[in-house]
């Protein structure tokens, strides 16, 4: 019936998945996280519907962080390479943690005037271990056929496991959530927003946000 037949596959999104190593999450625990609990402990009430507890969004102008901005920054670079980005300079827009209690969960957002998101993750408990990913296109399930066998390739969304000691590193345009801690005990998210160092527009949002100490 054909002489031949070749299925093209356009338009990819990526999504890339770093563990780092024990040497490294050992220094990030000793730092960052230690400030990070420190900021939070006691623990702030929670009011006006807030599920989380939040830091304020300027963590990467502590030096408690020096270690994890350089860990985020290097795999940026590599990430910039794979895709065949220009040498360009990137710098960290802003950093903050996320402490999620049992129940909580995050509405889907993206990150505007940023090139690439990341979400470093210390603490998982088991049954609040994914991020989800949403398909970016949108109108790919205007029309949505019941499929043979789903896979992430047909689903409109996607849910990436997590792990502590894991580096998660995304388009800041692309949609994801959390989905609600299933677990018994808390999760701790830290998230960064890169962008290229003076080249392009900065972030919308600036100063300090959330909820913390110093």
């Amino acid at each position: 019936m054909f002489a031949d037949r070749t299925a093209l596959a356009f338009f990819p999104t990526y999504v890339w998945v770093h563990d780092l190593k024990p040497e490294d999450r050992a220094e990030v625990e000793r730092t960052a996280i230690r400030l990070i609990d420190d900021m939070l402990t006691p623990r702030p009430p929670l009011e006006g519907g807030v599920s989380k507890w939040q830091t304020p969004t300027d963590l990467q102008t502590r030096p408690q962080f020096r270690r994890l901005n350089e860990l985020v920054l290097g795999a940026a670079v590599g990430i910039l390479d794979f895709l065949g980005v220009q040498d360009l300079p990137l710098e960290i827009t802003g950093a903050w943690a996320n402490v999620s209690p049992p129940g909580a969960s995050h509405h889907e957002h993206y990150h505007p005037n940023n090139f690439l998101a990341v979400v470093y993750y210390p603490r998982v408990p088991k049954g609040g271990d994914a991020i989800a990913f949403s398909d970016p296109r949108p109108q790919a399930h205007i029309i949505a056929p019941p499929w043979k066998t789903m896979s992430s390739q047909l689903s409109s969304q996607v849910n990436v496991p997590v792990q502590a000691g894991r580096l998660v590193v995304f388009p800041a345009w692309l949609r994801h959530s959390v989905p609600p801690n299933r677990g018994e005990d808390e999760r701790m998210s830290v998230a960064f927003n890169l962008m290229f160092a003076d080249n392009l527009a900065k972030p919308r949002w600036s100063g300090k946000h959330g909820a913390g100490k110093g």
